[in-house]
């Protein structure tokens, strides 16, 4: 069984990279990796496929959280979700986001929507994507 003190003390092997089962846990896994790297992961069954999900960096999640991160990745996988898949979702939901906000996307946005049928504007749409072409290159 994986302790708080074992896994803080536990070296890297640098020819290989090792997980590390939890005994209280079935499914938790201490990653290490060769360069030192250490991490929690999950491994589960969806649609019949082994998957695995990693939860997080130790140690910023320690054991009682990864436990705890575990045991709902578990127990969505049994109502037949998939953590991984979600997870995934959530970082492209994220990326897309921040790739939203981005000041050259705003102003597309804002003459698509406000611009469109106004005459006045439509002449000021031009200056205003010349300046901006010639401000963000």
């Amino acid at each position: 069984m994986l302790t708080a003190k074992s896994v803080e003390q536990l070296k890297a092997d640098p020819t290989k990279r090792l997980e590390l089962p939890d005994g209280l846990l079935a499914g938790l896994y201490f990653v290490v990796q060769p360069s030192g790297a250490k991490s929690w992961a999950v491994r589960y069954r969806h649609g019949g496929s082994p998957r695995k999900l990693t939860l997080g960096p130790f140690p910023a999640l320690d054991l009682g959280s990864a436990r705890g991160e575990a045991r709902a990745a578990l127990l969505a996988a049994a109502k037949g979700e998939d953590p991984a898949a979600q997870k995934q979702t959530k970082r492209r939901a994220a990326a897309e986001g921040v790739d939203r906000d981005l000041f050259r996307n705003v102003v597309a946005e804002f003459l698509e929507r406000h611009v469109k049928a106004n005459k006045f504007a439509r002449g000021s749409r031009a200056d205003v994507q010349a300046r901006r072409a010639a401000e963000m290159g």
